[in-house]
Formats: C-alpha cells, sequence, structure tokens
C-alpha cells in the first residue's frame, strides 16, 4: 500500500515541476526565430595505429579537431545517424535574432552536443525556434 502511495506521489512530484517548467518558459522567454550564421563543430577521434601483421591496435591516441578538419564528418555524418550511431563532439550554434521585447537585432550561441539532433542537422542558414528572455534579450534558449 506505501509503494502505492509513494509511485503516486512521485508522479505528482514529476507532473508539478514540469508545468513548472512550462509555466516558467511561458512567462520569462517570449518565442522567435533565429537564423544559423555560423556552427563551430569539434569532434573527438580516436588514432589507432595497427601491427599490419596481426591487425591488433598498437596505440590509439584521442584528437579533439574541428570536425570539417577531416573528410570523415562529411563522409560519415548520415551512416552514423542511420546506425544510430553518434559522434562524440560539441557544437556552438552561432544564430542571429530580433528580441521580440524590444525590436533589437541580437546575436547569440546554442551549445549542442553529439547526441542532439541539432548536432547533424543544422547548417548555415538554418531557422531555428527559440526562446527570449524577458528580463535579457542577449539570454536565448532553445525550444
Amino acid at each position: 500500500m506505501y509503494r502505492l502511495y509513494g509511485m503516486a506521489a512521485a508522479m505528482l512530484l514529476i507532473l508539478g515541476m514540469a508545468g513548472f517548467s512550462a509555466m516558467n518558459r511561458t512567462t520569462n522567454y517570449k518565442p522567435t526565430k533565429a537564423t544559423v550564421t555560423t556552427i563551430d563543430r569539434t569532434c573527438d577521434y580516436v588514432e589507432t595505429t595497427r601491427d599490419p601483421d596481426t591487425n591488433k591496435v598498437e596505440s590509439a591516441r584521442g584528437l579533439t579537431d574541428s570536425c570539417s578538419a577531416t573528410d570523415e564528418w562529411e563522409k560519415q555524418r548520415d551512416t552514423i545517424r542511420k546506425s544510430g550511431k553518434r559522434f562524440a563532439g560539441d557544437a556552438a550554434v552561432h544564430v542571429s535574432y530580433t528580441a521580440p521585447q524590444d525590436s533589437s537585432y541580437r546575436t547569440a550561441d546554442l551549445h549542442f552536443t553529439g547526441r542532439d539532433d541539432e548536432f547533424y542537422d543544422l547548417q548555415a542558414g538554418s531557422e531555428i525556434n527559440v526562446l527570449v528572455s524577458n528580463s535579457d534579450p542577449s539570454k536565448i534558449i532553445k525550444a
């Protein structure tokens, strides 16, 4: 019986927090469209050296570099997405938008990791929905 009460209390807490978060977004932010100007993607690569006779890995070295520094990004992006795998890396997405609060032109950054679809899908010129802070129009979050 206590287990049922505990589950009900946990469910109410989760629903209450989700409702508060949604209410916070609607009262403290205004929606607008932003245009992606540039994207700085960094990917984490693992470079391995294999013994030519046994094909065993002799050494492995981690490397973090711009995703566009090698041809692997373009070759592998769609293949990896279809297989359900992900790149390890980060993307700083630079956007421009007009703040709905004061109609001023602004720029800001959004950050995504290889776990986010935006890491793969966004390109320069893409439009993205964002929420602009009422208290500081230079602060945005993903809608």
